[in-house]
């Protein structure tokens, strides 16, 4: 009788791993698996040379593999990031960003996408070189531009930040 005991017992251990076994994979199977992110920037213009201030415009566009609402947000060259907002996207979606520069400036802007999974673009590179001002008016003595601007919302168009620069998000 003991022995019929525990050749049930193995007889249920047996059973519970086969069907864990099983249970895994279709587990597995059952959790879609995220979308491929791709993203590239570019500015315009990439380089300026003559009167300020200038708008340097920049172009992401996001390619993804399967339709998702991705969340992105900007990074700037002086170190500040936009707000995170969200889009959906079904295959691939540009977005704008745009900022206003007043002096001599060497800078960068990049998207990171943060979901569905973390992608960080290429630097899109910009520089701005400002002629003098004729007439004595002084200029702005290159003395860098107002980098670390505010994001607009989506479709809100343009506005001014804190430091006198415009910019526009989608």
């Amino acid at each position: 009788m003991n022995r019929l005991k525990g050749l049930s017992a193995l007889a249920g251990s047996l059973l519970a791993v086969l069907l864990m076994t099983q249970a895994a994979p279709a587990a597995a199977a059952a959790a879609p698996a995220k979308p491929k992110v791709a993203v590239t920037v570019k500015a315009g213009p990439a380089k300026h040379t003559g009167k300020c201030p200038v708008t340097v415009g920049f172009t992401a566009k996001i390619k993804v593999s399967a339709p998702t609402v991705v969340a992105y947000r900007w990074l700037r060259g002086d170190g500040s990031k936009s707000a995170v907002k969200t889009v959906k996207v079904n295959g691939t979606k540009t977005l704008k960003d745009r900022a206003t520069f007043r002096g001599d400036l060497k800078g960068w802007q990049a998207l990171q996408v943060l979901s569905p999974r973390k992608v960080v673009s290429k630097k899109a590179n910009f520089v701005i070189s400002c002629a003098p001002q004729n007439g004595g008016g002084g200029g702005d003595n290159g003395d860098g531009g107002d980098g670390g601007v505010d994001p607009q919302g989506p479709a809100e168009g343009q506005g001014p930040d804190a430091s006198g620069g415009e910019q526009s998000g989608e």
